[in-house]
């Protein structure tokens, strides 16, 4: 289809990380570098460098969740949508500065300026909403950032050196200039962590002195992927401001006090586990002794205590945290959009919290085999049937029907939709949308879209049209191993401009239903770039509504669009039409196509893609 419509409504978490530095990240987050590297925290030439005390990030459209835990930053100024990044500093034993920069590392979807203004210190990583965090203050300083992920870094050194003579603490409010998603790692990330470094004034040197080694730390696994792990305190000159958890000698995470579960683990698995204390200052302790704990053997079915209201779902939704599995017991559940906290109206059910790659929020049917519904009423009254604007969900084993709109994410990154089935909706099943990115949609069923627009009934949607107001550029999206069944009315797969690295694999494309109505005549539509679509299976059917199986094309200029898209072992039926398996408008550049069959043989490729 060539038109975004929809009602109204999230960027891409940690978009293309670069590796470079990767070791200095791990020293950040206190794994020891190779011999004659320095750990940050100790001195040299003056320099002291230090890790954000709190960080989080608060969402206009979420104005009541909390942010803190999340492994990235987002910011983007957007009437009506804006996020703002916070971050704290604790300038404990330096009494001034000479020299303070304020590094983080990241990218944006587009070419904008990042603005580090002023803030008083009163909020919390674990509270901060937009509903209640502090005022923006003065401009300190800002820096262009584009599309590349790197460190970029703001001299602030004029607000720190006030800062260390006040209250020894200090705070950061970012925002950009140009309205474009701006993604940055937090201290929870892995690598690349934000500091400040300084050099302190009048002989100082800040604290150089590491915290004691945790002791205590004991695991134990309580199901078939979860272990959970619990420490004594460490103890500090200045004060011990989190920990740093390694599982099998890796970094896993950051955690600020003394337990946590480790989730998504592996059944009758052993895990190796330490733990490391850090102060404000980026000092850490040496390491904890390390311990084992093996997973059960799972098996069988439970549901004791599942979920098994529609109240008591949407509940759970909304509160969801890091590392929680909601499980839904068998039954049909009618969702409300009155009740559902989604912001914009439009989810029956509804979350806007997000979980870690450590610790991912998990919502599943407790019987696979007999799976929750959830459901509407109507597939015209502007609903989703689940909408989640946040990171790290794997939605598992779940029916989704009945709604205007199937599955929605909306500026919700590294997401799974596996085992879902979604059907008899008004317009599309599933949707990545407003930079959402390195989500994945697997081995799920869709049928039966577009019962209220066919034009818009498409089967999985990633991106948006250009003329729409969201954010277009979404990355590393994947979509495999799914059947899309009959009576899908629009293109089965449509990846707009903007959208980036997509995948579809292993999928089966069903074409009866495809109804033309919007330009809809293939199995997979292509307007983006980098796409990989490879190792599928399509069937007409007898429908002459189908002209080609896949397509390529351009819309726009001002997105990315129409080039280096990849097609390769691709089987399908186009009977015998006079289509191609794979058709490349004139515009379009860079487009590859080898190794696919058509049944019956027939028209391959046309003039425009190279084989």
């Amino acid at each position: 289809m060539n038109t975004e419509r929809r009602g109204t409504m999230k960027t891409p978490d940690g978009q293309r990380l670069l590796l470079a530095g990767l070791a200095l990240a791990f020293v950040g987050c206190g794994v020891e570098g190779a011999e004659g590297t320095e750990a940050r925290g100790t001195q040299r030439q003056a320099l002291t460098t230090l890790t954000a005390s709190e960080d989080a990030y608060v969402h206009e459209s979420n104005p009541t969740s909390n942010y803190g835990a999340s492994a990235s930053l987002f910011v983007k100024n957007d009437a009506g949508t804006s996020r703002h990044a916070y971050l704290k500093f604790n300038l404990a034993g330096i009494p001034g500065v000479t020299s303070a920069k304020l590094r983080v590392h990241g990218s944006a979807s587009a070419s904008t300026t990042l603005q580090a203004f002023q803030s008083t210190d009163a909020w919390t990583e674990s509270s901060l909403t937009w509903n209640n965090k502090p005022a923006v203050g003065s401009l300190v300083g800002s820096v262009a950032i584009n599309t590349t992920a790197q460190t970029h870094e703001i001299d602030v050194t004029a607000y720190v050196n006030a800062q260390a003579a006040g209250d020894g603490t200090v705070s950061f409010v970012l925002q950009e200039t140009v309205g474009k998603y701006t993604t940055l790692v937090s201290s929870e990330g892995s690598a690349n962590v934000p500091q400040l470094e300084v050099v302190p004034s009048g002989g100082g040197t800040g604290d150089t002195q590491a915290p004691t080694v945790p002791a205590n730390l004991t695991a134990s696994g309580v199901s078939s992927s979860q272990i959970n792990l619990s420490w004594s305190a460490s103890t500090d000159n200045v004060g011990v401001t989190g920990y740093a958890l390694y599982r099998n000698g890796a970094f896993l995470k950051n955690v600020s006090g003394t337990s946590t579960s480790d989730t998504g683990l592996a059944p009758a698995t052993t895990y190796s586990y330490s733990v490391r204390a850090r102060d404000a200052a980026g000092n850490t302790s040496g390491s904890s002794a390390t311990v084992t704990a093996t997973t059960s053997s799972g098996g069988g079915t439970s549901c004791a205590g599942a979920l098994d209201s529609t109240a008591r779902i949407q509940e759970a939704l909304r509160n969801a945290a890091p590392g929680a599995i909601l499980l839904l017991a068998p039954g049909t559940y009618t969702g409300n959009r009155g009740t559902s906290g989604d912001p914009g109206g439009q989810g029956l059910f509804y979350s806007g919290q997000s979980g870690t790659a450590a610790n991912p929020i998990v919502l599943k049917s407790c019987d696979p085999n007999n799976p929750a519904n959830l459901t509407g009423t109507s597939v015209r009254d502007g609903s989703y049937g689940l909408h989640l604007t946040g990171d790290h969900w794997q939605v598992r084993d779940l029916r989704v029907r009945t709604a205007q709109k199937g599955v929605m994410i909306d500026n919700g990154n590294h997401n799974l939709l596996s085992g879902l089935e979604v059907h008899d909706i008004g317009d599309e099943a599933v949707h990545f949308r407003d930079g959402s990115s390195y989500n994945t949609l697997e081995a799920s069923r869709i049928y039966d879209t577009g019962r209220y627009q066919p034009q818009y009934g498409e089967g999985a949607y990633v991106g948006s049209d250009s003329s729409s107001p969201y954010e277009h550029v979404v990355i590393g999206n994947v979509i495999r191993t799914t059947e899309f069944a009959g009576g899908i009315t629009a293109e089965h797969i449509d990846i707009k401009e903007g959208a980036d690295g997509t995948l579809v694999e292993g999928c089966t494309f069903q074409g009866a239903g495809i109804s033309g109505a919007n330009s809809a005549d293939s199995f997979v539509d292509v307007k983006g770039v980098n796409t990989v679509v490879r190792n599928n299976r399509g069937f007409r059917q007898g429908n002459t509504k189908v002209l080609d199986a896949f397509q390529v094309r351009t819309h726009g200029t001002e997105y990315a669009t129409g080039r280096n898209n990849a097609f390769s072992g691709n089987i399908v039926d186009l009977d015998d039409s006079a289509g191609y398996v794979v058709y490349a408008t004139s515009a379009t550049t860079g487009t590859t196509a080898s190794g696919d069959v058509r049944t019956g043989g027939g028209n391959l490729y046309n003039g425009n893609v190279n084989r």
